[in-house]
């Protein structure tokens, strides 16, 4: 799989010479919401196999996210497209960010999947923990089914708050 820089990609969409490519930000809705880059479209990692057709019509698809790891994981989905080549941007918007290259940004904090599970995995803990010192000790099973949660996410990259949390009218 090739890769560029943000460097690169910067001096391929300045380049007038450059044509029948595609910059595709795999990351989700309300994180491409929050800030993008211009030239970008929207494509989230889960939905990238039911567009490759309309990849297809490309002769470079270049592949962007946060960081690079889920940009990655869309260009090993891709690398069957016949007569097209599909090319990861390392570093993601972050290192996009980073250079201080132009970007779309929101006006309205939108938190990460990651950071809304965060967010209510550890209030969820905390609550736990004062019930059980203030009511029960039986309310201390909510930190220890909220905790082999995040194990079992973190062992096997599933995480079943995160699916659920993708599917409220707020992160669409």
């Amino acid at each position: 799989m090739k890769s560029i820089t943000n460097q690169e990609l910067k001096k391929i969409i300045k380049d007038p010479k450059q044509k029948n490519y595609i910059l595709v930000d795999v990351r989700t809705k309300p994180e491409y919401k929050q800030v993008n880059i211009q030239e970008s479209i929207n494509i989230p990692l889960q939905e990238i196999e039911k567009h490759k057709k309309e990849l297809q019509q490309y002769k470079t698809v270049y592949i962007h996210c946060q960081s690079g790891g889920r940009s990655q994981k869309a260009c090993e989905n891709l690398k069957d497209l016949k007569g097209v080549e599909v090319i990861n941007v390392t570093g993601g918007i972050l290192d996009w960010q980073a250079q201080n290259y132009p970007t779309n940004k929101s006006q309205k904090k939108v938190y990460s999947i990651i950071q809304q599970v965060h967010i209510i995995a550890g209030g969820l803990g905390l609550l736990g923990s004062i019930l059980s010192i203030i009511y029960s000790t039986k309310w201390i099973f909510l930190p220890a089914f909220i905790g082999t949660g995040l194990l079992f996410a973190g062992l096997t990259g599933w995480c079943g708050m995160a699916i659920v949390l993708q599917k409220m009218p707020w992160n669409k």
